[in-house]
């Protein structure tokens, strides 16, 4: 059978090419990944940019029981905007509610990374996203409500989430080799529809700082969660560490409680 090894979930935006095509490529022998969608407009400005973006919670709840039917062992809301536009502490309640009612973990891209920053370890960070500004200031709120200082930035201003997913491995490279990473402890490289997982090891080794995107991050938390431990391609620092004891029993241990329906 499929997944013998484990099953993961994910849920992706409508306009998202890019997080079940790397992940299959990538994943151990015998891990399968699963996904399914929710719908998110695309936009004219950088207003309406960030409300489709937050709509989309309101269809979380549906695909994540989609997802928990199938048996997966994880899962993740693959979309860091989509988890970071509306605050740490809403990302985590939104988690915490999911994990409760499915009685399976669930987690964000958004929390993906800040686990993956404190399994490195990292405070220093040096961001490259694909986002206009009013997507990317909110990335840089996320982290620094998490604890982090974001110490460079280069954004590539692109609205079209589809436009993003046509982009090569290397425009990844490229925004990350243009950041100043002198006071960095690591180069993060944000939003799942960025192709990301072939570039990484270059950056690693041009840069001299780990390397964290948001695939890989949400990749090694759902490998972690689900009992999968050793290392992965692409081969890069997180891709060979663990995951931290206090974020397994955070992410493991919500008890499973009935929620009422509306």
């Amino acid at each position: 059978m499929y997944g013998r090894r484990a099953r993961l979930g994910v849920i992706v935006p409508s306009t998202n090419t890019t997080v079940e095509p790397e992940f299959a490529a990538h994943v151990p022998r015998d891990v399968a990944v699963l996904a399914t969608r929710v719908p998110v407009e695309e936009v004219a400005s950088e207003q309406d940019k960030v409300a489709s973006l937050l709509a989309m919670h309101g269809h979380v709840e549906r695909a994540a029981a989609e997802l928990a039917g199938a048996g997966v062992a994880a899962i993740a809301f693959a979309c860091t905007s989509g988890s970071f536009l509306d605050g740490r502490d809403s990302d985590q309640v939104m988690c915490d509610e999911l994990t409760r009612r499915h009685g399976v973990p669930v987690v964000t891209t958004s929390s993906a990374l800040v686990a993956a920053l404190t399994a490195l370890p990292a405070r220093r960070l040096a961001v490259a996203t694909p986002y206009v500004p009013a997507v990317a200031d909110g990335a840089r709120d996320y982290l620094e409500q998490a604890g982090f200082d974001v110490v460079s930035r280069n954004d590539l201003r692109v609205l079209s989430n589809l436009d993003k997913g046509r982009l090569e491995p290397t425009a990844s490279y490229l925004a990350a080799r243009e950041l100043d990473v002198t006071d960095a402890d690591a180069v993060v490289i944000s939003c799942t529809n960025w192709r990301t997982l072939d570039s990484l090891a270059a950056v690693e080794a041009d840069t001299g700082r780990p390397a964290v995107s948001s695939n890989l991050a949400t990749l090694w938390a759902l490998l972690r969660l689900a009992g999968v431990d050793e290392a992965f391609s692409p081969g890069v620092a997180l891709s060979r560490a663990g995951l931290p004891g206090a974020t397994r029993a955070e992410w493991s241990a919500r008890p499973v409680a009935e929620v009422t329906r509306g």
